[in-house]
């Protein structure tokens, strides 16, 4: 078969003010055309880096050598124009963070079509011997079709709406639809599963293999679920700390791999119980009869509003010490009940009842909730700020108040901060002033769930807290999240499309 790709003695360093690191140490590797190579190994391994690298969409502190052969054309020493022609045409990528890819501001269909009108001519239709652009019509008609086979439910609804108003998994397959528009020859896809459901997991993956099995476009899938390599891979490449450790077909890796590490990844497959007894304390939290709607206002001078409804009479509560879990589809109504309970979303009818502070959340995107602008030091040490400016508007209203037990001095919260970050089993030392780009996806997660428990909350809601970690990360983080449980006495909504995940960490699941 003839080879499409070549990488070889790839080498990438991230420089910076305070460190240089080595992202990637001298990789090799090939595909041939319409191979489905799968590239797997835990966050900080290099696996992004590498994709990054091939896409030449590194940022301006990474330095990389070697060859990255397409085509037999040399993609490292090209221009920025030279690239632009290949990238979208020939080369295209699904991002692991649909939501900070896509652009908050323009709907997503506009956003999609972009697409046809920076690349797509109908090739069928010549004006002076060059290719026709696609009409407006033509470039609409295309993207409504592409939504159509991404499996997004009403595609000409979803073309009018904003990233903000779909769900995780069709914000993801929003980016899928937009990397194949142009049937590149070669798709980059990272982590193009994560947050999704089984069943719309299911979906995106069958869809993957019809495109290559059809279009004949070859596929680079980096991932951490070893699930989805296995159902979906010719051949894989196992990378731990920026070097690949094993390779060779998926069969061979599965069923007899040789590298401790690769031995390790597989191990961490595992279908695990919590189990435990039956949770007999009082409730933290009670849910009478809740209702979550959505008000939809009309364009329509005199048309009243309309109710969009998410769910209809739920009861449950949380008990003390319990981690409750809340399964259900992308697009169910998961995070939207979350945020009711929050007091974010105040379209409800019921009760929410609190019987301690309100909770803190963990959030899904571990890296888009965090300030890319601010340390970790100075993010972990907001919650304790906000808790101090509180109070002393407290006393301002009630002069007789005594907050000084509620208020810590700079140095006694700088001091809390390091006591969290050993908590969450980071070095204060190292991370302390380091900025969220600096951290993996694992330990991005990490300082989330400090953030959480910084303000003494009891009561924390954990929103897909491991879907875009790899399955050794996600075992160290559910494992962080037990022991926390129980040194700390938390109480936890554990929100998950993935049963494995739920079976392992939590004590009773409801389905939505």
């Amino acid at each position: 078969m003839e080879k499409l790709l070549e990488v070889k003695d790839l080498k990438v360093e991230y420089r910076t003010e305070e460190r240089t690191s080595y992202a990637v140490k001298g990789v090799s590797f090939s595909m041939e055309r319409g191979e489905i190579l799968g590239i797997v190994g835990e966050s900080g391994s290099g696996k992004s880096t590498l994709g990054l690298a091939m896409m030449a969409l590194l940022p301006s502190y990474a330095h990389y050598t070697g060859q990255v052969l397409f085509q037999g054309q040399d993609l490292v020493p090209m221009s920025f124009d030279e690239l632009r022609t290949l990238k979208g045409d020939e080369l295209s990528v699904v991002f692991q963070e649909p939501m900070t890819s896509l652009n908050p501001l323009l709907r997503v269909g506009k956003q999609v079509e972009e697409m046809l009108t920076l690349h797509a001519h109908d090739k069928d239709k010549l004006v002076d011997g060059k290719a026709k652009m696609l009409s407006k019509e033509e470039r609409k008609k295309k993207v409504i079709e592409m939504f159509e086979a991404v499996d997004l439910p009403e595609p000409e609804v979803v073309y009018k709406k904003y990233p903000h108003e779909l769900s995780g998994g069709q914000q993801q397959r929003v980016m899928i639809a937009m990397a194949l528009m142009c049937e590149p020859a070669l798709l980059i896809a990272d982590e193009p599963t994560t947050a999704l459901d089984a069943d719309v997991q299911e979906q995106v993956l069958d869809l993957l293999k019809k495109i290559n099995k059809e279009r004949g476009t070859a596929i680079i899938l980096v991932s951490h679920d070893l699930r989805v390599i296995r159902k979906v891979c010719d051949r894989t490449l196992v990378m731990y700390k920026g070097e690949i450790v094993e390779q060779g077909t998926v069969d061979e890796i599965f069923e007899n791999p040789k590298d401790p590490y690769t031995q390790s990844l597989i191990a961490a497959i595992t279908d695990d119980r919590k189990g435990g007894k039956e949770i007999t304390t009082p409730p933290i939290l009670e849910v009478k009869d809740l209702g979550v709607f959505y008000t939809i206002k009309s364009n329509k001078l005199g048309e009243k509003p309309k109710k969009k409804i998410i769910c209809e009479h739920m009861n449950f509560e949380v008990k003390q010490g319990e981690i409750l879990g809340l399964v259900g589809k992308s697009g169910s109504g998961k995070s939207t009940i979350s945020r009711a309970i929050l007091g974010l979303h105040k379209d409800y009818t019921g009760e929410i009842i609190h019987h301690s502070k309100r909770p803190q959340m963990i959030f899904q995107d571990s890296g888009g909730s965090l300030n890319p602008a601010r340390k970790i030091g100075w993010i972990l040490e907001e919650p304790l700020r906000n808790q101090a400016k509180y109070w002393k508007q407290q006393k301002k209203q009630n002069p007789n108040l005594d907050i000084n037990k509620y208020i810590l001095s700079p140095a006694e919260r700088k001091q809390r901060v390091r006591d969290m970050l050993q908590k969450v089993e980071l070095d204060p030392e190292r991370y302390y002033d380091r900025y969220p780009r600096q951290l993996s996806g694992g330990e991005k997660q990490r300082v989330n769930i400090g953030l959480a428990l910084m303000s003494g909350s009891k009561f924390v809601i954990a929103d897909e807290p491991v879907s875009a970690l790899d399955v050794s990360i996600q075992e160290q983080i559910l494992q962080l999240l037990l022991s926390l449980q129980k040194e700390l006495g938390l109480s936890m909504l554990f929100i998950s499309h993935d049963k494995n995940v739920v079976d392992r960490i939590c004590d009773r699941v409801i389905h939505l």
